[in-house]
This record gives C-alpha cells, structure tokens and sequence, in this order.
C-alpha cells in the first residue's frame, strides 16, 4: 500500500483526473450516436412546450423540483435543431464530471490518492449507469448526481474556507431543482458531521447547523410534496396487500446488490419487479436482503475507525438508496437509473476493500501473487468497462433495446407487452394487439397484460372482447385495482 502511495503522490491531481475523463468519454463514445427512444419520445420529441425557448419561457416556466432539468432539456433541443446528438454529448460529459467530482471527494476526506483514483475509476466503467448516461431519459439523474456530489465535496471543504458552504448551498438548490437526490442530501451531510468530524472551527459549526437545519426543512417539504403527488399514481400500477410493500422492499434491496456486484443481465425491465405474486411472498431472497441490510448497518459502525473508507461508502450507498428503497412505494420497483448515485458508495467499498487486501499481500505475499492481484482488478475494471460498451450499443433503435431485454431474462417474454406499447403509440393497434397475444401465449397469468389488451380492444370499439380481457384479469388478481376501474367505467 505505501509503494502504491508514494508512486500515486507523484502524479499531479489534474492528471488522474484527465485520465478518468479520457475513459468515461471512451467507453461512452458509442453512446452518442442513440436515438430518442420510449420516454424520450413523449417528454422531448413530441413535447411542444419545449421546443420554444421564448415560448416556454413566457407560459410554462415554473419553479419546481425538476425544473432545472427542464429547462436544460430546452436549450439541449434548441442546439440540437431536434437531433439527440447534443443531448447524448452533455449526459457523457455530466458522466465525466461526476467520476473527476468523486475523485476529489473521496481526496478532500481520506487523502488518499489510490483510493480515490479507484473509486472514480470504477464508478466511471460500472454497466449500471448506462441507463442513466446513454438514455436520454435517465440523464436526469446523471445531471441531479452532479449537483449532489458537488454539494457533498464543498461541504466536506468548507472546513478550510466558508466560501466553500456558500458553493455547497448553491449546488444543493440545483440540485433540488433537478432530481430526486436532494431530498436525503442534508441527511447525508448530517451524517458526515456526526461519523467523519468535518465540522469545522466551534463558531462555524452553528452556522453550519443553521443552514443543514434550514435544508433538512426544505427536503422535509420536498418529500411530502412528491410522495402524496404520486401516491395515487403509485398504487394503481402495484397494489400491495397490507405491509407486503415491506417484503417488497428487503428483496428489492437483495437484487440491488445482485446487479450491482455481477451485473450481467441487464434492461429497463427485470422481471423481478413484475411478478406481483411472488415479490410480495416471503422468500430465501427476503431473509438474504434483511441479513444485507443489517450487515451494512454493523459494518458502518465497526469500520468506522479501522477502515473509514468503508464505513462512508456503507453510509452513502445507503443513503443515496433510500428515496429508491420501496419503503415508500414507488412506481418502478427496479431501475436501473435509480442505481448511479448509489453506485458511487459501491464504488468506494470495492476500492477500500480492494486496497486492505493489496495493503495484506504487499506485506506477507510474493511478486508472483501481487502481480496476480492486479491481473484480477485489471480484469475486474475491464469487464465492467466491456459490458458498458455492449450495453451502450443496445440504446441505437428502439427495436434493438427491446429484443436485448428480451434476450437478456429468461422471462423476457414480459417485455412483449412494452413492444406492444411502442406499437400503441406508433399508432399500430394491430400490431400492439398481437404482441400482448404473443406475451399471454407464454405466460397467461399477467393481469397487467390482460388490462393492457381489455384497453386496446375497447379503444377499438371491440368492448365484449375488453370486457372478457378485464374479467380475465381479475379472475387472475381479484384485487387488480387497473381492472376494476376500467369495468366500472365501461359500465357508466
């Protein structure tokens, strides 16, 4: 460990950083050419409000959270002349300032060079966020982690300068103003004073506090705000029985860590999130997340002293996770985009852990297995790399990115219904008829499915077979809300 750190103090910071941009912008480069595909249709394309930059200026401007990250959507589309060039180009380069920004985090709190060149290296390469970097739509959240991790390393330097919390401030409201990450980010910042003792000169303190109390206020409000606005929303799609919801979160945090470590399989949908049935049952997969989540809460406190790197990343990770955790129902059980800002703790956990077992062999062990140990994260760091070109290219056409998630799950078929969706809005009824016949002939028990056609066939005027369509999935699901709400509309 003290020969890698002596031969990293050698090389000038705005080199290491120079280079992780190089490699963002390398294994991305065949991001830029992507289309528009599914949302990006409906939020940009076919989006008129902005397509005008005075217009949507004068009637539909509004501060909200989000609203930065609209507006920058306008002036992507005006310098774009409607090509998704542009918008690809600034997700890339947003990519490549957060692995620089969590470089000189990870710096400003262990000082240490390896350490942190390694985390940004691998959070830089990881295939989870290519959703959120080479899909348009997921851009949102690579641009809210900027904002994020801004706020984070400035609150961490303000002990040296107060100017520094004044930046901290800045980034925290932009960062409002773009995603959801600002609403647990006071809680992170809480944290850091509490475990990592950045607080500053005794004086200062107070007018730190004063101003984490002010931004805990403002994200308190921020929740409340989002949660009651899509709670409807939310049930609709997933009706959960009870606290089964709770089930459902301690497994979906299981399969986060899943993808996370070994993310081989990967799409906008998993099938996990799917199975209404079995993601609400209790399950080996149940006790494996609760056995993970307490895990991570005694690891937190025993590392704090002897390995603190791994203690923050445990800290950030689990923070970063938490508006995702289902604890509150969310729409989508399973993003892959919800995973960037997370990643960044996992990214730091690997490194840690990567540098005590380095720190063990460099002591005790020979040439030959230190050679082995950096063969092992070379190809470690390679592969992440390689999966992420691969998944990159599946973002160039709409059909492409289906098929891959069809291919990538052994019950991909489940995808079949999103195909019949991109056919809906193409206009093809007949074609998004067929795909959810395709989709049921596989696997019949799919109340959403049955509800997806009941709605086609009733648009086409065809309401004997929609009724049946609707039947069918209650008598699959007799509490599928979806169902019942449209029988009853077509009874009115």
């Amino acid at each position: 460990m003290k020969a890698l750190s002596i031969s990293f103090s050698k090389i000038p910071n705005f080199i290491l950083i120079i280079v992780l941009v190089c490699v963002v912008f390398g294994i991305y480069q065949n991001s830029l050419g992507g289309n528009f595909l599914i949302d990006d249709e409906t939020a940009i394309v076919n989006d008129p409000k902005i397509h005008d930059i005075q217009k949507y200026f004068s009637e539909s401007f509004s501060l909200h959270p989000g609203a930065f990250y609209e507006t920058l959507t306008v002036f992507f589309w005006k310098m774009s002349v409607g090509k998704p060039f542009v918008f690809h180009l600034f997700a890339v380069i947003a990519h490549g300032l957060n692995a620089a920004l969590v470089f000189i985090l990870c710096n400003a709190l262990f000082a240490n060079k390896p350490l942190s060149f390694l985390s940004a290296l691998i959070f830089a390469v990881h295939p989870i966020n290519t959703e959120a970097v080479s899909w348009i739509s997921g851009s949102q959240y690579a641009y809210s982690a900027l904002f994020y991790i801004s706020a984070v390393t400035f609150y961490i330097l303000s002990r040296k300068h107060f100017l520094y919390l004044v930046f901290s401030v800045l980034f925290f409201a932009l960062c409002l103003f773009t995603g959801n990450a600002a609403a647990v980010l006071p809680a992170l910042l809480i944290l850091c004073d509490l475990f990592f003792n950045i607080g500053g000169r005794a004086g200062f303190r107070k007018v730190k506090l004063a101003v984490l109390l002010s931004a805990l206020c403002i994200s308190g409000i921020f929740i409340a705000w989002y949660f009651f606005k899509k709670n409807t929303f939310i049930h609709m799609i997933f009706y959960y029985r009870g606290a089964s919801y709770l089930v459902v979160a301690v497994k979906a945090f299981a399969y986060y860590l899943k993808i996370l470590y070994l993310p081989l399989a990967r799409g906008l949908f998993h099938p996990f999130a799917f199975t209404n049935f079995d993601i609400q049952r209790l399950s080996p997969a149940f006790f494996i997340g609760l056995s993970a989540m307490a895990a991570a809460v005694v690891c937190f406190f025993k590392c704090r002293r002897r390995a603190p790197a791994v203690s923050f990343g445990i800290m950030w990770f689990l923070v970063a996770y938490a508006p995702y955790s289902n604890f509150i129902p969310i729409c989508n059980i399973i993003s892959e985009r919800y995973m960037y800002l997370p990643c960044v703790g996992f990214a730091i956990i690997i490194a840690a852990l990567f540098l005590k077992v380095w720190e063990i062999i460099n002591r005790h062990a020979s040439l030959i297995l230190r050679r082995l140990a950096l063969a092992a994260l070379t190809l470690f760091i390679c592969s992440y790399g390689a999966l992420t070109v691969k998944r990159n290219y599946e973002y160039n056409n709409i059909i492409t990115f289906w098929e891959t998630n069809i291919n990538n799950f052994s019950s991909g078929y489940a995808v079949y219904n999103n195909l019949a969706a991109t056919f809906y809005k193409m206009g093809n009824i007949k074609n998004a008829i067929t795909y959810c016949w395709i989709n049921l002939m596989v696997n019949p028990a799919q109340p959403h499915v049955w509800c997806n056609l009941g709605m086609l066939y009733r648009q086409q005027g065809q309401i004997k077979d929609a009724v049946e369509c609707y039947q069918q999935a209650i008598s699959i699901d007799k509490d599928y809300y979806p169902a019942h709400k449209a029988l009853a509309g077509i009874k009115k």
